[in-house]
């Protein structure tokens, strides 16, 4: 979990009539939605059955989805990332909602590689370091290069 926003009240001083919260569960790829959201809303029911009075809307939901790093894919992406920055590149779960998700779904490799930090990204004061949208630009070609040489 991911954490939420919470909310409730009037005033510092009044005892709420009613409260609010959002629950942000992210699904690893190793984990079946289905049953992790069944295994979620069965808690908010209990608390439902012990008489505390709750009301729920699901507001979005997707699979993850995860590919290996020796696809033909990975490896020249990879590759590309070495060759350009010099760095090695490290392979992570990207804790978003990504389209990925609907290719490897139909069993094809799919990566999500950028030139912006995770660590600003959404947020108020996001932004993309020149260079590396430069970068990334010749990391793209070079990849599909490797994929399409014979």
């Amino acid at each position: 979990m991911l954490g939420g926003q919470s909310g409730g009240g009037s005033n510092f001083n009044v005892v709420p009539q009613e409260c609010w919260f959002t629950i942000d569960r992210r699904i690893n790829p190793e984990e079946n939605l289905d049953k992790e959201k069944a295994r979620l809303l069965g808690v908010l029911e209990e608390c439902r059955q012990d008489g505390i009075p709750l009301e729920w809307d699901v507001l979005q939901e997707g699979s993850s989805a995860a590919c290996p790093e020796d696809e033909a894919l990975g490896e020249s992406l990879a590759r590309s990332v070495q060759a350009v920055t010099g760095a090695a590149p490290c392979f992570e779960m990207c804790p978003g909602l990504l389209e990925t998700r609907f290719c490897v779904a139909e069993g094809i490799p799919a990566y999500a590689y950028g030139p912006g930090l995770l660590s600003v990204a959404h947020g108020p004061n996001e932004y993309v370091d020149l260079q590396r949208v430069i970068d990334c630009a010749a990391i793209y070609a070079l990849t599909a290069i490797y994929l399409l040489k014979p």
